[in-house]
């Protein structure tokens, strides 16, 4: 069945003015199916108690930390070196070489003695890794045949993956891989005037997905057709340029045509703080109608970092099939009903546009909102199935 199929099945439950017919909540998700497996990412015992602050500073980074420096067995977790070309836009950072980090979750085999593990954060409240591969360990795939869907989960500003250990595996009980990687922002002095972090995060984010596709064990059960890419804040920002929108129209930006769907959750599309200062992706964010992949962004009707008067004229832009859900009376960090709400509303989008479900589509189309959670709503009015092509 085609694209162009999906889309016409899923537009015959529209009216001609656009509006749905029967518009309602769809249930959660829920759990998956698939027992969950991930990459090492387990912290040296000697580090393993040295308190959230300090934890905090090698997982977010500083100039003279990162996580790859106290991790137990770094040959077998995801460190991966980056070389940064020796051009101005990156800053301090040019022609360097630096690492970045990841963890993956995927659909395994159900073990009979799970590995599991609670990564020395935060009291792990974020989620557990619940089957952890040992040192050299090759991962067990539910199904030894399947290539499954990519997605990469890009994180914001400063923060770091262990905020998504829940959400990697809950996308991975749904069949998915899913990588979680860690920029560490803060070890990259900010030139004034400039944001550097905004060419640094697309080449971090192709370094990773070239590494996972080549790897020996990850990159023939995924399949390279079917990518998406998930993110918060700066990490929807990234999804973007990623997506083909250049930064402040500077053709430097890196793109990545592997990409084929992008949820976004709060994006940064410029700062709205400073006058005169030009958005992210030229005057009015018109550079995003360089997007064509699909597109769903949420955002918090309390959001005051990334608030709706900025992101929701920039939707307008992009130029591939559209969805926008706005999070009632939420913040910039959503409170956890609403992070449940993103998780489903993820869920349902991926599972229209990377595992090319017809009924999910369909759905997409005409749900109002998520049951459960907190309240959310979608702008049916910034929906654009077939693309926002002629609308602007």
């Amino acid at each position: 069945m085609t694209r162009f199929t999906i889309f016409a099945i899923a537009l015959s439950g529209l009216t001609l003015g656009g509006t749905p017919a029967g518009a309602e909540a769809f249930q959660p998700y829920g759990r998956g199916p698939h027992c969950v497996g991930s990459t090492r990412f387990e912290v040296a015992e000697a580090f393993g108690d040295i308190g959230d602050d300090a934890m905090r500073k090698y997982l977010s980074g500083l100039p003279d930390r990162f996580i790859d420096q106290i991790l137990q067995d770094p040959e077998s977790s995801w460190v991966i070196e980056v070389d940064i070309p020796d051009d101005s836009v990156y800053g301090t950072a040019a022609g360097q070489r630096m690492p970045m980090a990841a963890f993956l979750t995927f659909p395994a085999k159900c073990s009979e003695s799970p590995r599991p593990y609670r990564f020395p954060f935060a009291d792990s409240q974020y989620g557990a890794f619940e089957d952890m591969l040992k040192s050299a360990e090759r991962p067990r795939f539910a199904d030894p045949d399947a290539k499954y869907p990519l997605i990469i989960h890009s994180h914001g500003m400063t923060a770091h993956g262990i905020y998504d250990v829940g959400h990697a595996h809950g996308l991975a009980s749904h069949g998915y891989v899913v990588a979680v990687l860690f920029y560490g922002d803060n070890r990259f002095h900010a030139v004034p005037g400039m944001l550097m972090h905004a060419f640094l995060r697309p080449l971090f984010t192709r370094a990773a997905l070239d590494a996972i596709l080549e790897s020996e064990h990850f990159g023939s059960r995924i399949n390279h057709e079917r990518i998406g890419i998930t993110g918060h804040s700066l990490g929807g920002f990234t999804a973007l340029a990623l997506a083909g929108a250049p930064f402040h129209g500077n053709p430097a930006t890196v793109h990545d045509p592997r990409i084929g769907a992008a949820v976004l959750a709060a994006p940064w599309v410029g700062d709205p703080s400073e006058d005169g200062v030009p958005p992210a992706f030229g005057p009015q964010n018109r550079d995003l109608d360089r997007v064509t992949i699909p597109v769903l962004t949420l955002f918090g009707t309390s959001d005051e970092a990334t608030p709706a008067s900025l992101t929701l004229p920039a939707v307008r832009y992009l130029s591939g099939p559209s969805y926008v859900v706005e999070l009632i009376d939420q913040p910039h960090v959503f409170e956890q009903g609403s992070w449940a709400d993103r998780d489903n509303w993820e869920l349902l989008f991926f599972s229209a546009f990377l595992k090319d479900d017809p009924a999910s589509l369909k759905l997409l189309n005409t749900a109002s909102s998520a049951a459960g959670g907190n309240a959310d709503r979608q702008l049916f009015d910034y929906q654009a199935p077939a693309g926002n092509h002629g609308s602007k």
